[in-house]
């Protein structure tokens, strides 16, 4: 397993979570079955149980909807960006 592979099925488990697909006793089992192929592959993870708890999971976003201060900048004409590229 690859940290990409984890963090993918960490992703689907935590979406499965909210989206109420599997129950918070199924996402805990699936979620110490992935930390301890984690543990196997030699990765070193810190992800604690409390990242299911419902509060946690009604913050997740869509990727879409979230922006960093960074994109909430504008350019003015004479700027040498070209949003073209």
């Amino acid at each position: 397993m690859t940290i990409i592979e984890f963090y993918k099925e960490l992703s689907r488990l935590l979406t499965d979570t909210r989206e109420d697909f599997i129950s918070q006793n199924q996402a805990k089992k699936k979620l110490e079955d992935l930390l301890d192929r984690a543990k196997k592959s030699n990765l070193d993870v810190k992800i604690s149980e409390e990242i299911l708890d419902p509060v946690y999971l009604m913050r997740l976003d869509d990727e879409k909807s979230f922006t960093t201060d960074e994109e909430d900048f504008s350019y003015d004409e004479g700027s040498s960006y070209d949003p073209s590229y």
